[in-house]
C-alpha cells in the first residue's frame, strides 16, 4: 500500500552505496551467503545490501537499524525448500509458480530493530524471463511464515519496465522469492483517468504497445480496443482493478460518472 509513494524513494536511496562498508562472501553448492556489518556510521547513513547473483536488493534506511549487527543477504538454490513449494498445489486451483533463486536476509543482533521503520524490497526477474515480449502472470513477491508453514504474499508491484517487483516489510528476518501467478486474470474492475485522449489503457499485465479488447459484463454489445501505453494499476492498492481506461475509452463503454465498471479483458495482439 506504500509502495507506490515510496517509489521515488527508492530509486534515490539505492544508490546509497557507501564505500565504508566491505561485504564479506561464503558459498556452498545450495547458498551463497553475503554478510555486511552495521556500524554506528553505516547505521546513520543507510546502506543497500545486494544478493550475490544481484538481484535481490535490501534497503535499509538511515538510523532504521539502533545498535551495530551483521546482516546476512542469502542465495539460496530453490530445491532447499522444495517441500514448502508443494502446498501450493494442494492449496489454489491455479497455484503461482516460483520465479529464480530464493532469498534470505537475516539481521542477526535482533536488538538493532525495533520494528517502527520499514525496509525496501527489490527482486529482479530472473535472466531467462526477462523479455518484455512475453506476456506473464502477476508477479509478487511471497514471503515464508514459518509459524503457518506457508508462502505468503507480500503487498507488491510488478513492474515490467524495471523487470522487477518491489515491496516493503517490517521484519527482521525473512525467506523470500517471486512467485508468478499462472494466469493472468481476464475479468475484474475498470476505471478511468485523464491522459492522452486517446483509445489507450494502463494495464499491469501486458507490455506496452498490446492491443486489447475490453467489453462490458453486463452488456457486451459494448467494447472498445485499446492499445497499453502506461503501467497500472497498483493491485497492492486496488486488487480487484484489472485496467485504467483513458476516459475517451471508458466514455465509449459508460459515462464517465460510474467511476468503476466490470469489464472482460481479451488479449488480441
Amino acid at each position: 500500500m506504500m509502495t507506490r509513494n515510496y517509489s521515488l524513494s527508492f530509486f534515490l536511496f539505492v544508490l546509497l552505496l557507501t564505500g565504508a562498508v566491505a561485504p564479506a562472501y561464503a558459498a556452498d553448492e545450495l547458498e551463497v551467503i553475503v554478510s555486511t556489518t552495521f556500524d554506528a556510521d553505516t547505521i546513520v547513513k543507510g546502506y543497500t545490501l545486494e544478493s550475490s547473483d544481484g538481484l535481490m536488493r535490501l534497503g535499509i534506511r538511515p538510523n532504521t537499524l539502533n545498535v551495530s549487527t551483521r546482516v546476512d543477504v542469502k542465495t539460496l538454490d530453490p530445491s532447499i525448500m522444495s517441500e514448502t513449494l508443494s502446498t501450493f498445489s494442494t492449496s489454489s486451483t491455479f497455484p503461482p509458480s516460483l520465479l529464480g533463486n530464493i532469498y534470505l536476509f537475516d539481521i542477526l543482533n535482533k536488538d538493532s530493530y525495533d520494528g517502527s521503520d520499514f525496509f525496501f524490497l527489490e527482486i529482479k526477474y530472473p535472466v531467462e524471463s526477462q523479455d518484455t515480449d512475453t506476456l506473464h502472470g502477476r508477479r509478487r513477491i511471497y514471503f515464508y511464515n514459518g509459524v503457518k508453514s506457508d508462502w505468503e504474499v507480500l503487498p507488491s508491484t510488478d513492474n515490467p519496465e524495471t523487470q522487477s517487483v518491489r515491496a516493503l516489510i517490517h521484519l527482521p528476518y525473512a525467506r523470500l522469492a517471486i512467485f508468478e501467478d499462472s494466469e493472468i486474470p481476464e475479468v475484474g474492475e475498470a476505471s478511468w483517468y485523464g491522459y492522452k485522449s486517446c483509445d489507450c489503457a494502463a494495464s499491469p499485465d501486458y507490455p506496452k504497445g498490446s492491443s486489447l479488447l475490453v467489453t462490458r459484463i453486463d452488456d457486451p454489445t459494448k467494447s472498445v480496443t485499446v492499445t497499453v501505453n502506461d503501467y497500472g494499476p497498483d493491485r497492492a492498492v486496488h486488487p480487484d482493478r484489472i485496467i485504467d481506461l483513458d476516459k475517451v475509452a471508458f466514455a465509449k463503454l459508460v459515462s464517465l460518472g460510474a467511476g468503476l465498471i466490470n469489464v472482460r479483458v481479451t488479449f488480441l495482439e
